[in-house]
């Protein structure tokens, strides 16, 4: 059996290798069972650029060789490209970098601020924060959420191992500038939990809060996370979540017959009573890192909050106004009070600025 081909090209030598070594492999495979005699094959170069491939039939224990050695050419099966790794430059490596993975919108991550390192975030130009890494471990920050809150937020981050890291912190705000009758604060001791590297990862924070306006301790969840779509470009996302029990203390009027004086009198009831009641509050946002100056990020997206649950509901004898007589009368109604279901949204911007110990951000 004859067969004419073209050795033009790089290809079609690969393809007549394959012929050959297919067919060894397949009768080679049979002589496990019982001894076989091997093919004999010659390639017989006929013209210039093209050649032919001949079964010589079967024999044993060799390729039988060709008739006229001055045809036969060996053919030099071409070396399999060599595939260079990739070695990152300088510029590539930077550009892995992600200086701003220790804070998502507002949320804290599990990340540590290296020693040294300064970190500033200003939040739709009402909170303004600084951040500085007293250790690798331990950071310190204060802020200020315009016009009444001012805040402490101590950070200390404990790395478990590659893509795991946990974190235990507090975030104490006082009110200014309201006088020690209308004084309020809250504190919430919370632990975060990262997974993922400082590009893409995912934070889970747990907190206990405690505030002059709640009765004990209250639980609050939050859930953040980024996701690097480019090396400049991040999306960046957090919800906070809190169901509590709020006390409600209110007081209304409900106006009650007298058969003596023969006319209604107003009696003011007092309220007191305990609403099941749930926030959350969410925001999202796409981050922009400079090309150039990576340390520093601008972020625009919108942010929305949530706030449902119990009123309180009560039947109270009220006075209504005929309109056609211009007489009060008194009916009996159904009436809600207590803290109305709320749901806003509102577009939010965001500026980071990191000073200072650069060791962080690539893991």
């Amino acid at each position: 059996m004859r067969i004419v081909v073209s050795l033009k090209s790089k290809f079609t030598v690969w393809v007549i290798a394959f012929v050959l070594v297919t067919i060894n492999v397949s009768l080679n495979a049979q002589t496990a069972s019982k001894r076989v005699e091997k093919p004999a094959v010659v390639l017989d170069v006929v013209e210039d650029g093209e050649a032919a491939v001949e079964f010589l039939g079967y024999h044993k224990g060799a390729i039988a060789s060709p008739q006229d050695s001055l045809r036969k050419k060996l053919v030099k099966i071409p070396s399999l490209p060599i595939i260079p790794k990739k070695v990152l430059t300088v510029e590539d490596s930077i550009a892995r970098i992600n200086y701003h993975n220790t804070r998502h919108v507002f949320t804290p991550s599990a990340f540590s601020l290296p020693k040294g390192a300064v970190y500033y975030q200003n939040y739709n130009a009402l909170i303004n924060d600084i951040n500085w890494g007293i250790t690798n471990e331990l950071s310190l920050g204060i802020g200020y959420a315009f016009p009444l809150f001012a805040y402490l937020t101590p950070k200390y981050s404990m790395p478990i191992k590659k893509n795991h890291t946990v974190a235990v912190g507090d975030i104490a705000a006082y009110s200014v500038f309201t006088g020690s009758a209308n004084r309020m604060w809250l504190n919430t001791l919370y632990g975060m939990y990262t997974l993922g590297s400082t590009q893409n990862n995912v934070s889970l924070g747990i907190g206990l809060l405690q505030s002059s306006e709640s009765d004990g301790n209250l639980t609050v969840t939050n859930l953040s996370g980024m996701y690097s779509i480019t090396p400049n470009f991040y999306v960046v996302g957090e919800a906070w979540f809190n169901n509590r029990n709020r006390t409600f203390i209110s007081s209304y009027n409900n106006f009650i017959y007298n058969d003596v004086k023969m006319q209604y009198d107003a009696v003011t009831v007092p309220v007191k009573e305990d609403l099941k009641r749930s926030t959350l509050f969410t925001s999202v946002q796409f981050r922009i890192i400079g090309q150039k100056q990576r340390t520093t990020a601008w972020s625009f997206g919108i942010s929305s909050y949530w706030e449902h649950g119990d009123r309180f509901k009560y039947d109270a004898m009220v006075s209504v106004l005929d309109e056609t007589t211009g007489q009060s009368t008194f009916e009996n109604q159904s009436l809600v009070m207590g803290p109305a279901n709320r749901f806003y949204f509102i577009p939010s911007f965001t500026y980071a600025k990191k000073i200072g110990n650069r060791k962080s951000g690539l893991r």
